[in-house]
């Protein structure tokens, strides 16, 4: 290593490239640097170039100070690369309608019910839209940063264990080397087999999962918002539509049922086809949830009993109950099962079961 001594020049060109760099690898770096820079001086003083010129000619050869420090910076130095950009941009475009109409819904529906009774219409649908909108900004805002959130942990966790494959690879004096030389290394030959495999066309949309998702949330949200009095003035003043009685342990089950629905349509998407597996975890929660509704419908009083004392609630109100959860059911096997059938047919058709 020779001792040339370096001017202004060099000394401004490693502080653009320190004021880049982490403060753990900041020192070693700029000595590299120093010492790369020294040598080329060096060399050229040997073979008669004047100073000033020598220096210029090793800077220029180093290279501009902002790719350097982003060779010898660890880790990315973006938060999402190419590699999970387009993958980001699906999952942004599930998580930002979806939570934005969860909250949304959400806000209206609570909203609604929390100013039942207002003289003013106007000021009671303004009030509530309000509300909608703003929890609405919220819940896009919240999908949009768990996105970035987990893909920026993606990508550091693989650059992590790519630089460390490329270190168990390498030999020490060959990566010392290549660092203080600034010497970009020839990137790695593309090939055909680093292509990852087809992926499959999907038979669900984002539409279809962001609409199951409000109305699981509001299915989610109903026992809260009907155990809430209904009307703030009037007859029925502080009365909620619920059975005070009827929460334990039938809602908690009912909530349970409800967040395995959801988790089954968040995974029939992630799958992006049918399967008979998927259609036969979606009839056993179905069936599960009927079972339930049937169950509560004709063992318990559902309805608060006060409006059944006032006659608001006549007494086939379980028997019609009973009637719909078992036409709803019914319809959600057959139209699932098939849709199974025909995506599974296509799939054969075209070659691709």
């Amino acid at each position: 290593m020779t001792e040339t001594p370096t001017g202004t020049l060099t000394e401004t060109w490693l502080e653009e490239v320190a004021r880049r760099l982490p403060a753990r690898v900041r020192g070693d770096v700029v000595d590299g640097l120093r010492t790369a820079v020294a040598d080329r001086i060096h060399d050229a003083a040997a073979r008669g170039v004047p100073a000033p010129e020598a220096e210029r000619r090793a800077l220029e050869e180093l290279g501009d100070p902002a790719r350097l420090a982003e060779d010898h910076a660890p880790g990315p130095r973006h938060l999402i690369g190419p590699a999970h950009y387009h993958e980001f941009l699906e999952l942004l475009r599930v998580l930002v309608p979806v939570l934005a109409g969860v909250f949304g819904g959400l806000s209206l529906l609570g909203t609604l019910f929390a100013e039942a009774g207002r003289q003013d219409p106007v000021a009671y649908a303004a009030l509530a839209l309000a509300s909608a909108l703003g929890a609405a900004l919220q819940g896009a805002l919240m999908g949009a940063g768990a996105a970035v959130v987990v893909f920026a942990v993606v990508e550091r966790v693989e650059s992590a264990r790519t630089a460390g494959r490329a270190a168990g690879a390498d030999a020490p004096a060959e990566a010392a080397g290549s660092r203080r030389s600034g010497a970009e290394e020839e990137p790695a030959r593309w090939t055909v087999e680093q292509l990852p495999p087809p992926r499959p066309p999907r038979d669900v949309t984002v539409g279809e999962l962001v609409w199951s998702s409000l109305g699981l949330a509001l299915a989610f949200a109903a026992p809260f918002l009907l155990s809430r009095p209904l009307f703030a003035h009037g007859p029925l003043a502080g009365e909620p539509l619920l059975a005070p009685g009827l929460w334990w342990p039938w809602v908690p089950l009912y909530l349970g049922l409800v967040a395995v629905s959801w988790g089954w349509e968040l995974l029939r998407f992630l799958r992006r086809r049918w399967s008979w597996g998927l259609w036969a975890v979606n009839a056993a929660v179905d069936l599960a949830m009927a079972a339930l509704l049937v169950t509560v419908l004709r063992t318990e009083s559902v309805v608060n009993p006060v409006l059944r004392e006032r006659g608001w609630v006549g007494e086939g109100f379980a028997a019609a109950g009973v009637v719909l959860v078992v036409v709803i059911t019914v319809w959600d096997l057959v139209a699932t099962f098939l849709a199974c059938r025909h995506s599974l047919a296509r799939r054969r058709g075209a070659g691709g079961g």
